[in-house]
């Protein structure tokens, strides 16, 4: 397996891998996982090291990239170091971990060479771990899967400021990728229908497969669901927020909710958000009529924010309002899923991860821009708060971690085969 983000490091590309790899044995493959030594200045959970499996063998290499200088000037030297980086970025090819390309292939063709290894597994973003698994499959023949967890030259091409002759390079790179690969896997219908449509001449469609994100059972044992401390009604929301993915449809609906509430339900009901704000969006949260309503809490471990999502009395789950919204599966949703917990899910109406989780029976959904839709969901929430969700344990397993590293085998063994 190649992949740049492992543990430490949290996010779903990091905990896709930590799934799968804890399970595959399970169907007769034992993963060797080729990762980065550091990787960036993001925050990183130490504790997700310890549900690595120990019998599973990790080698890391060092990357040089901008991530790892600082961006501010009260560190001259790493910003000067940083905009040097930004300078000579058409060196960075296809992405700033370019620098990792050489490093993680002459280590992964080592190890194919001396482990009798049968099949490569390449994971991205960053799309230059598929490019690394392109040459590991060049230099040693063996079968290629990619497993694309973004969309890299269509819709995530879009996040990132681009020439069109530099469009072009990348496009072609992929076509060289799709057409090496015995198979190709990603995590939504939109993205695998993107590239299945992306793919060179010659390359047939049955290649193609959807293995979307999952949840890990192993992960909730221990923790108990439990009800909020002193009455409350606690509302949890975990992951991110910026300018497009935005909480403030959610609080002008519970504004609406609570304005039609007696005081008495007001004084129960906490908002928590877990993960990084946008600073654009600090004044949504100092609002005086919110005052008293709202819990904010910085990136926490993995196991702290599975304890707390397993705690809340409703997960509140909010997407990006983008174009193509078939194309994301937000990675906690599916964790959401498994803590066995009531969703409010502010998704777009007849979008594929809508379908999710209307199937689930754990889900109230509501239109990401109607605050009034909102304030109908929050006071059914309200009302069903002692009633316990009764999910489809058929629609669950789909993402089940087990489950899905039985399918991940399968392509794995049709490659080798």
């Amino acid at each position: 397996m190649l992949s740049y983000h492992f543990p430490p490091l949290g996010g779903s590309g990091s905990m896709r891998v930590l799934r799968l790899s804890r399970y595959l044995p399970e169907s007769g493959w034992r993963p060797i996982i080729v990762s980065v030594a550091g990787g960036g200045r993001e925050p990183r959970d130490p504790g997700l090291l310890d549900q690595v499996a120990p019998e599973l063998e990790v080698h890391r290499v060092r990357c040089l990239e901008p991530d790892d200088f600082s961006d501010s000037w009260q560190n001259p030297p790493q910003k000067v170091v940083r905009n040097l980086f930004k300078t000579l970025d058409f060196l960075l090819f296809p992405d700033d971990r370019a620098l990792w390309i050489g490093p993680a292939v002459r280590r992964a063709v080592r190890l194919a060479r001396s482990h009798q290894v049968r099949a490569i597994w390449a994971t991205g973003p960053p799309f230059s771990t598929l490019v690394a698994g392109l040459k590991v499959h060049q230099q040693t023949g063996l079968p290629l899967v990619l497993d694309f967890r973004d969309d890299w030259t269509g819709f995530n091409s879009r996040f990132r400021a681009r020439r069109p002759a530099r469009q072009a390079r990348e496009e072609a790179l992929e076509r060289r990728c799709l057409e090496a690969a015995s198979a190709v896997v990603s995590v939504t219908p939109g993205i695998v229908e993107a590239l299945c449509q992306r793919r060179p001449e010659g390359v047939p469609a049955e290649r193609f497969h959807l293995l979307p994100n999952g949840f890990d059972p192993a992960h909730f044992e221990g923790i108990p669901q439990t009800k909020s401390p002193s009455g409350s009604f606690q509302i949890v929301h975990a992951g991110s927020l910026y300018s497009t993915r935005s909480p403030k449809p959610f609080l002008d609906g519970l504004r609406l909710w609570l304005a039609g509430c007696p005081p008495e339900v007001r004084a129960r009901v906490r908002v928590v958000f877990m993960g990084r704000i946008e600073p654009a969006l600090e004044p949504l949260f100092q609002a005086p009529d919110l005052n008293g309503l709202l819990e904010r809490i910085p990136f926490v471990p993995h196991a702290e924010a599975l304890a707390r999502i397993r705690g809340a009395d409703l997960l509140l789950l909010v997407v990006d309002q983008v174009e193509r919204a078939d194309q994301i599966f937000t990675g906690k949703v599916f964790e959401y899923l498994g803590s066995g917990r009531p969703i409010l899910a502010l998704v777009p109406p007849g979008s594929p991860l809508a379908g999710v989780l209307a199937s689930s029976g754990m889900a109230l959904l509501a239109p990401p821009d109607d605050p009034e839709g909102i304030r109908g969901a929050l006071a059914q929430a309200w009302s069903r708060r002692d009633e316990p969700p009764r999910p489809d344990r058929n629609v669950l397993s789909r993402y089940d971690a087990r489950a899905q590293a039985g399918q991940l085998a399968q392509l794995l063994e049709d490659a080798a085969g």
